[in-house]
């Protein structure tokens, strides 16, 4: 075998074992991030706007799932707190402009219109705070970060069949529009690239191998 495939073939073992097993256990990542983000904005907003739906909702199904939606979104910022404090994670101390948005839409509603803008609302926010705990649940290296987000899986899987039981769920209200934290940005297609440059790499090498001199060559008829 060719020296310089050998040495080809180290370095691209070492970039497959750099993927395959991250720098440290307890690493926290940007997904890790993310979700404490995401949960806090969440909770500054879905908490008032479920203790107003707790007095305001005409629907008695609705009242009583916003009382437990705001009190457990509250125990739950007791534990993501926890979890920030020790990562040193600095929380939002405002919910997003669509959040704001949202909150405003509901309170301006009335009757059976505030019932179900409050339901679909909290719906569409929880399908994709599920998503996001259920990817951070099964790919963060920090075990503390897991058990958290094991405990946000648990909630807002929770929350969406407790929202779902008024009756008032629309089949299109989990279909929500990626928001700025859902698109592809530069560090993604950068990621990419790499990826394309190392599938190159491998190729070239194989290619190198497949070509190289002292194979047995193919008989011929004398």
């Amino acid at each position: 075998m060719p020296l310089r495939f050998v040495a080809l073939l180290a370095a691209t073992t070492a970039l497959v074992l750099g993927c395959a097993f991250p720098a440290s256990a307890g690493e926290l990542q940007q997904t890790d991030r993310t979700l404490l983000t995401r949960l806090k904005q969440h909770t500054l907003w879905a908490v008032p706007s479920s203790r107003l739906a707790a007095d305001r909702a005409t629907n008695r199904r609705v009242r009583a799932v916003a009382v437990r939606i705001a009190d457990d979104q509250a125990r739950l910022d007791v534990a993501l707190r926890a979890v920030a404090d020790r990562l040193a994670v600095t929380l939002p101390g405002e919910p997003t402009d669509a959040e704001r948005a949202w909150a405003g839409e509901i309170a301006a509603d009335s009757g059976d219109a505030f019932d179900r803008a409050y339901v679909n609302r909290l719906r569409a926010e929880y399908g994709t705070l599920f998503a996001l705990a259920s990817d951070v649940r099964a790919g963060t290296r920090d075990d503390d970060v897991r058990a958290f987000a094991q405990t946000a899986v648990d909630t807002t899987l929770g929350h969406l069949t407790l929202l779902e039981s008024t009756g008032l769920a629309e089949t299109t209200s989990l279909l929500v529009s990626a928001t700025e934290d859902d698109t592809l940005g530069g560090g993604d297609f950068a990621l990419a690239a790499v990826f394309v440059a190392f599938a190159a790499v491998v190729t070239f090498g194989l290619l190198r191998l497949l070509g190289t001199p002292g194979r047995t060559a193919p008989r011929t008829r004398r």
